[in-house]
């Protein structure tokens, strides 16, 4: 549940003298209806105590039937200091094999004057200005009237946390941004009126965030959980461009899943919403429609729709504030690049990769590692087994640094079509570096 963090629970689990496999028996038996098997359960409890997820109502339930509360926080925070952490307390996000490390300290994202995002402990930015760490800059105070606006502060939260998603990948963020939002939720009990409806605003951008964060990771039920809650706080906020954004996102998602029925339909909605009023949000929600198209095998309204993208995003409208700020012409570009190898022109989808990656803009590093990827699939898919290994080395580097599940997948796939490469010394390369990473 929102407030909850996972320190707590980890402290009150660790002062009972469990470990987290004791923890999930004794769950299990003070349950009085079905719930996750043991094995199941035992992720779902580390993945609490890490900050990953949030802990619903009904295991919260469940946790207070077990004791806790105000008296077990307390003295768990007591026990918390004496006891070793578990060494066993690590876990996963899309591959079973890149492990997250615990932490227990508090950062947050700051910008140095060379352009580069940082994490910088807490304690840095309250120090007197002798005891901050050279290179790495106080941050700019807000205005009073900004200051004294929780939503202010939460969308610039939001702003850092989404570069730092782009340079390291989805892993490292997913704790910061689960509690910036329980943090929000805690918030909002205190606000009335119109502070409390603006505060609505950086809660559908973190539901999204987060939806996205796991989208990367390929968690896409995760995912889909998240979305349908910024949809549902983008409602209760009466926004029509929240609402088409997200909907646009929910076709984006649908794409990932390879369900090109609701990939259509969520995208039509959006189209509807905000065609001609918030063009960058009609030109992502026509580019997912697009490939929603291509992956029905209708390479015509496929077509159609990324001409209609173009167009939105070269129209006038309202500005696009911080809804769809990444779509630009060579995010088309991927997409279409992506529906040509769905369609199965894969000599031209790599030749499209190829053009989309060179307009790039800075700052996407991860996506950047994603495109690599799909560009090595599709040479791969259309014979050019050399380059696709070539291509593929480049994005595993990328993979590496930021962990994100959908760069492997794609390389998973791109080992797969090589096994019969014409150049098998790049090939073995490849695939003993993927292995390597992998272990």
């Amino acid at each position: 549940m929102p407030g909850i963090e996972g320190n707590t629970l980890r402290e009150w689990r660790r002062a009972r003298g469990w470990d987290v496999p004791q923890l999930a028996r004794q769950l299990r038996r003070a349950a009085t209806e079905p719930i996750a098997a043991h094995d199941g359960l035992v992720r779902m409890i580390r993945s609490w105590e890490r900050g990953a997820h949030a802990l619903s109502e009904r295991y919260e339930l469940l946790y207070r039937s077990l004791g806790f509360g105000e008296n077990g926080r307390s003295a768990a925070s007591a026990a918390g200091g004496t006891e070793a952490p578990a060494s066993d307390d690590c876990a996963t996000l899309g591959t079973a094999d890149s492990p997250a490390a615990e932490t227990d300290s508090v950062e947050v994202c700051c910008r140095t004057p060379d352009g580069r995002i940082m994490f910088v402990p807490l304690r840095q930015f309250t120090a007197d200005a002798a005891a901050v760490t050279a290179g790495v800059p106080r941050p700019r105070a807000l205005p009073a009237a900004e200051e004294a606006r929780p939503a202010q502060r939460f969308l610039a939260a939001r702003r850092a946390l989404r570069d730092n998603d782009n340079l390291f990948g989805p892993r490292d963020v997913i704790p910061l941004a689960v509690r910036q939002l329980a943090d929000m939720r805690e918030a909002s009990k205190s606000l009335r009126g119109s502070d409390r409806r603006e505060l609505l605003l950086p809660q559908i951008q973190f539901a999204d965030l987060l939806g996205w964060l796991y989208q990367d990771g390929c968690a896409y039920d995760e995912a889909g959980r998240w979305l349908d809650r910024a949809l549902e706080w983008a409602h209760a906020l009466g926004d029509d461009c929240c609402v088409a954004f997200v909907l646009a996102r929910k076709s984006q998602l649908a794409c990932d899943r390879g369900d090109p029925v609701t990939a259509i339909a969520a995208a039509g909605a959006a189209i509807r919403l905000s065609d001609g009023r918030h063009p960058r949000t009609a030109a992502a929600a026509a580019t997912y429609g697009a490939h929603g198209h291509a992956l029905a095998g209708d390479a015509g309204s496929a077509r159609r729709l990324y001409g209609r993208a173009r167009s939105a995003l070269g129209g006038d409208g309202a500005p696009p504030a911080e809804w769809a700020t990444f779509v630009d012409s060579a995010y088309i570009d991927v997409y279409e690049a992506c529906s040509l190898a769905a369609l199965g022109d894969h000599a031209a989808a790599a030749s499209g990769f190829s053009g989309a990656i060179r307009g790039l803009r800075p700052g996407y590093h991860r996506d950047r590692g994603v495109y690599l990827a799909r560009e090595a699939r599709a040479r791969a898919a259309s014979g050019d087994h050399g380059r696709a290994a070539n291509v593929a080395a480049q994005a595993l580097s990328i993979g590496t640094e930021t962990g994100s599940s959908r760069i492997f997948c794609e390389l998973a796939a791109v080992r797969g079509i090589s096994r019969a490469g014409a150049e098998p010394d790049d090939l073995a390369r490849f695939r003993a570096a993927l292995a390597a990473v992998q272990r």
